[in-house]
């Protein structure tokens, strides 16, 4: 898998992004400069957290990205992407973005269980 396909931010999920978002913030990983500055191991334990993390095993899903520049470029296009400029606002934007689509399941479902109900 090429570089540019590991961090092209449309290969990943709400939840994807979400969940990293959400490791970055924890760890005060606020800008892409934090991100410049972080330390290995803390880098490395974050890589690890999304890795592993029970949403990302539910989805069957691999996160490739490996080193801390595909995780530098894939931020700075995820900040592009949603227009945003540091973590918090990601994570805040991709929430919502996120109850919305788990709301659209819930309807989708809904809607299939009364139509079996009434079949």
């Amino acid at each position: 898998m090429s570089h540019s396909q590991v961090t092209n931010p449309n290969l990943y999920s709400l939840r994807d992004i979400l969940l990293l978002s959400q490791l970055l913030h924890i760890n005060k990983i606020q800008t892409l400069q934090d991100l410049e500055s972080i330390d290995n191991d803390l880098f490395e334990g974050i890589l690890s957290q999304w890795k592993t993390h029970i949403s990302t095993q539910l989805q069957h899903k691999t996160i490739k990205v490996n080193t801390l520049n595909q995780l530098k470029e894939l931020y700075r296009k995820l900040l592009d992407k949603y227009k945003v400029d540091n973590t918090e606002s990601l994570a805040n934007e991709v929430y919502y973005m996120r109850i919305e689509e788990l709301e659209d399941t819930i309807e989708k479902k809904r809607d299939e269980f009364t139509a079996v109900l009434n079949s």
